[in-house]
């Protein structure tokens, strides 16, 4: 299960900038900061070399100033010459410095590095696997409303995984949280939970409510899973348009059960039926 985030560079280099420089990025006054050991400035300037926007990109010259700025207490520094060293960027690879910086930022609260000092645990990645820390980490960064450690909490807690056992309950609580946050895969899975009564009532209504919240995201399972319960009836009025085009949708994006179902649901419906759904798969698809 492969969960790192790794960067912190979702931030956009001239928000990340403009916090500590003003609106505009002015890269002379940024590396002269940096020169005087301003933390902020130095990881402000690697994400400049990072991303090569503002500057040719370096990525040995991001890495290293990543490192000043670490050492001299930026906790996002800290995260991101951890990703550094995970994936061998800007410097050699080494999955136990990784761990190091990772658990720097992590125990100085960066629900990023929580996020992946845990994924780092569940994989056994520069430290030995253990699904349980894995969990205390994800679960550190999921109450500061991080909405990827909720996912990687969710699943931990869904499918279980050496010395962490199921619990669907737990489960439901970091879905019903990421599914807040707009995770697809937290909807849908949420959604069959309540669809069968998994860690929650039983609730076929609020299934399909959560498959189509996942469906209208593009989620190839959801919108399966929603043209099924228009089909069977489940937790809505029958209605064969809206099965045969949510089951065309899915499987154009190659889910192979949608594919099959729609042969089934086809077999029951006139010409016309089948025009007008095509129509509606047709338009879905546009309006994305």
């Amino acid at each position: 299960m492969k969960v790192i985030a790794r960067f912190d560079i979702i931030i956009a280099v001239l928000m990340a900038a403009s916090c500590c420089y003003g609106a505009s990025l002015d890269l002379e006054k940024l590396k002269a900061d940096a020169d005087k050991g301003d933390a902020d400035a130095e990881f402000a300037l690697g994400l400049v070399y990072a991303s090569g926007n503002g500057a040719p990109r370096d990525l040995a010259k991001a890495a290293e100033l990543y490192r000043k700025a670490a050492e001299h207490g930026n906790v996002k520094a800290m995260n991101n010459l951890g990703s550094c060293y995970a994936d061998g960027i800007g410097v050699e690879r080494d999955e136990t410095k990784a761990v190091q910086w990772y658990r720097k930022a992590a125990e100085k609260g960066s629900n990023l590095a929580q996020d992946n000092l845990g994924s780092c645990y569940l994989e056994g990645s520069g430290v030995t696997k253990d699904a349980r820390e894995a969990a205390n980490w994800f679960r550190k960064a999921a109450e500061q409303d991080f909405p990827n450690a909720e996912v990687h909490l969710a699943k931990l807690c869904y499918f279980g995984d050496t010395n962490f056992s199921k619990n669907y309950a737990e489960a439901a609580k970091w879905l019903s949280k990421a599914a807040g946050h707009n995770s697809a895969w937290a909807q849908n899975t949420l959604g069959v939970m309540y669809q069968e009564g998994f860690g929650v009532k039983q609730d076929l209504k609020k299934a399909v409510e959560l498959f189509r919240q996942a469906a209208q995201r593009g989620d190839a399972k959801a919108q399966s899973n929603l043209g099924l319960m228009y089909y069977e009836a489940i937790g809505v009025d029958r209605d064969l348009i809206e099965a045969y085009k949510w089951l065309t949708i899915s499987g154009n994006q190659g889910e192979v059960t949608a594919v099959k179902m729609r042969l089934e649901v086809e077999s029951g419906m006139s010409p016309d039926q089948i025009a007008e759904a095509q129509r509606q798969a047709t338009e879905f698809k546009a309006a994305k």
